[in-house]
């Protein structure tokens, strides 16, 4: 078929794709208004434009040019460049903007913004902030768009490619064509099965290198989300070998090539198996085991204590009576340099952080308090009326994983106590541990039943199971939650028992059902009327709905096409936008998926920082078409400005795994009781989810599921050498060692 060439400028889009630059539009030529369709990236009606096409009939509109290639034309004369610029093509520049701007340069106006725009500051109204949204914007419009249309060549989306372009700038198509496989560890979103899709359509060869390489990290970092901090070398190699279908020895030669540059750690443990480390898992462990040992042969007891004095005064302050455990945990914690309090709901740990914080400020110690989340630290300072932080906050984290507190710059603090612990992976113990200084107290508060952290690592487990630091379980529940049937149940299912239903005036309640559609039918009723008029509960603020699955007729993604429609319906006055197959609207409850250390926020007191984390939950406050950004407010104070792109790092968060609601807290949880995977009925997850409740707890589905969940005590194991290093520490302190 025969190739035209056609030039003119983009009349009216019909219909234009987000995700992949597909439109439909009229073009108006200097002869006659012609119908175009194909892959346009940011055409804007307005353009001018230059393409090559065929004319192809359509059934509806007839004969339509598919494009086949086409670019953007800068205008030359001052009219189409005031036209242009004041379109509002180019954000920051209206039509006021605009004719200041030609004023000062005339027609040479956009070769200034492309190749001198530190120029622009001369005029009037442009400072850094705008004149950095002009020069982003503009490169959008021209540089960008070569870009995207090379990757859409590689079926990538647009938005994919503007993260690529955006990591990589002027030299993305250079350094991809080199090693595809670069994309799969610099770029969030793109993973391994992408980055070799793209390389076999690059012609890479089946068993380059390249390909064994990142396949041996690919395998790494996923049994890193599964918790483990290495692999063993007989199953990674099976594993890649299986994966790539390449042979076992092209494997275990990558695996040693790697381990001579440093891209691996290789350790072998007695006459055991290889141990296959990523370098980052592998340093965070041996850091942390020194950490540990110096750390708490540093500290020094505080003395004199009078412990029997203080606690009698501390009970009759408070009007209560603290059991044995209690005041011995109380104690022990200004006696070691490092200590351990667990303990589930209900058995004081809170009064025991107050009673310890109470005791060291007698001595005149500085005392700070941290926890993994903005939730769990919020509810710290709640608990105890003093400040609490994040530990990315109290470690002042600026960004691409740069901590302004390290062991060269270390807190100074007398004392430092961390809630939740249990959510603490190995490499933000690290940090924490590298930026104590040696004599620092630590006192560790957590619940070892809870489910271990997201990340890599079982710390507290190992901790604990080690033996090289101190630690006290608290078990008993205390007369200030006898009312409270949330503690007494997680006590019973953590010890094997079935909990107490349905009482009247109590807080735990199951409502049975065997049917999907039914379980789905009662939620909605749940969260839309029945709790909302009965407790004064907002659906929004004060309920969630845990699932231990995201993919069944009653998981998460279920749940929350539902609940979007019953908690924030469409209306007119709120902005949505459809990003692949998720639909956001303004007021949505949305939950961040991964850590992104780049994003900066802005708090309602005006700090600001960098940051958004795994499991941190939201509102959509604005949808920006024209900026294309959505505005997402954290923990009801931190502003994150999202950019299109970014907004795959979203998930709506009406309802959330259990895994991701550790570290928070809500007034109301709902939970669907149905069969699943074995690994998900779990009697932890399950005691996970209803500890997150603060006033009630709502089971909805099959008995004989929580009856299940309840009797499964198996945990997956998770490969972790961190106790055996504690291990090797101890017997040096003891002096075992042979």
């Amino acid at each position: 078929m025969e190739k035209i060439t056609l030039e003119g400028v983009v009349q009216d889009i019909i219909y234009y794709n987000e995700d992949n630059g597909y439109v439909i539009a009229t073009l108006q030529t200097e002869l006659e208004l012609v119908s175009i369709k194909g892959t346009l990236p940011f055409v804007r009606e307005g353009d001018h434009i230059r393409m090559v096409g065929q004319m192809e009939i359509h059934n509806f509109y007839g004969e339509q040019v598919n494009i086949l290639s086409a670019e953007h034309l800068k205008p030359a004369d001052r009219e189409d460049i005031f036209k242009y610029l004041s379109s509002g093509v180019i954000t920051g520049i209206g039509p006021a903007t605009a004719e200041l701007m030609l004023n000062a340069f005339g027609t040479e106006t956009l070769n200034i913004i492309e190749k001198a725009p530190e120029r622009l500051l001369e005029v009037a109204g442009i400072g850094p902030k705008k004149l950095e949204q002009i020069i982003e914007s503009y490169k959008e419009q021209y540089e960008l768009r070569d870009f995207i249309i090379y990757f859409q060549s590689l079926n990538l989306s647009v938005n994919m490619a503007m993260r690529i372009y955006k990591k990589y700038g002027i030299e993305a198509i250079a350094r991809v064509e080199k090693n595809p496989y670069i994309l799969a560890e610099d770029v969030t979103g793109v993973g391994f099965k992408l980055a070799d899709q793209i390389a076999m359509k690059m012609g890479i060869d089946f068993h380059s290198p390249f390909r064994i390489d990142s396949g041996l990290l690919h395998l790494l970092n996923i049994e890193a989300s599964s918790g483990h901090t290495y692999a063993e070398q007989e199953d990674l190699v099976r594993k890649v070998a299986l994966t790539l279908s390449v042979e076992y020895d092209e494997v275990e030669n990558q695996i040693r090539e790697m381990a001579v540059t440093g891209a691996l750690k290789v350790e072998r443990v007695g006459d055991g198996d290889l141990r296959i480390y990523l370098p980052s898992l592998h340093y965070s462990e041996q850091q942390v085991a020194a950490k540990i040992y110096e750390i708490g042969i540093h500290a020094l007891p505080l003395k004199p204590f009078y412990g029997d004095q203080f606690i009698k005064e501390f009970e009759l302050n408070r009007g209560i009576i603290l059991g044995e455990n209690q005041k011995l945990a109380i104690v022990e914690a200004l006696e070691y340099g490092m200590y351990i309090i667990t303990g589930g709901p209900g058995t004081g740990k809170t009064t025991i952080i107050n009673a310890v914080i109470e005791a060291y400020e007698m001595f005149d110690k500085k005392v700070v308090l941290c926890a993994p989340t903005g939730r769990a630290a919020k509810r710290m300072t709640e608990a105890t009326k003093r400040e609490s932080k994040t530990i990315h906050r109290l470690l002042e984290f600026q960004g691409e994983n740069q901590f302004g507190k390290n062991a060269e710059e270390p807190l100074k603090v007398d004392v430092i106590i961390i809630d939740e612990i249990s959510m603490v992976d190995i490499v933000l113990m690290y940090r924490l541990l590298d930026a104590i200084a040696l004599g620092t107290h630590v006192i560790f508060v957590g619940d070892s039943d809870q489910l271990p952290s997201v990340g890599p690592g079982s710390v507290l487990k190992d901790l604990l199971q080690s033996d090289l630091i101190s630690s006290i379980a608290l078990d008993e529940i205390y007369r200030q939650s006898e009312s409270s049937l949330i503690a007494v149940n997680a006590h019973k299912i953590n010890h094997g028992e079935l909990p107490i239903l349905n009482k009247p005036d109590k807080d735990f309640f199951f409502i049975s059902s065997s049917r999907s559609d039914v379980i789905l039918s009662e939620i909605r009723n749940l969260v839309s009327q029945r709790l909302p008029n009965y407790y004064d509960l907002d659906p929004l603020e004060d309920i969630q709905i845990l699932s231990p699955m995201k993919n069944s007729s009653v998981g998460v993604n279920a749940l929350n096409d539902m609940l979007q429609e019953v908690i924030n319906p469409p209306e007119k006055k709120k902005v949505e936008k459809k990003f692949g197959n998720k639909t956001f609207r303004e007021g949505d409850k949305v939950m961040q998926i991964r850590n992104n250390y780049n994003l900066e926020w802005i708090s309602k007191y005006g700090e600001e920082g960098t940051g958004v984390f795994n499991g941190d939950i939201g509102i959509i406050s604005e949808i920006d078409a024209a900026a294309r950004s959505v505005t997402v407010i954290f923990d009801q104070e931190r502003e994150v400005v999202y950019d299109f792109p970014s907004v795959d790092e979203l998930v709506l968060a009406y309802a959330v795994t259990v895994h991701k609601s550790q570290g928070s807290e809500f007034k109301a949880v709902i939970m669907p009781m149905v069969f699943g995977p074995p690994m998900l009925m779990s009697r932890n997850i399950l005691y996970t989810a209803i500890t997150r409740a603060k006033t009630l707890v709502v089971l909805v589905g099959d008995k004989k599921a929580m009856q299940e969940m309840i009797r499964r005590n198996q945990e997956q194991h998770r490969q972790s050498g961190l106790r055996e290093r504690l291990e090797f520490y101890r017997k040096m302190a003891s002096g075992d060692l042979t």
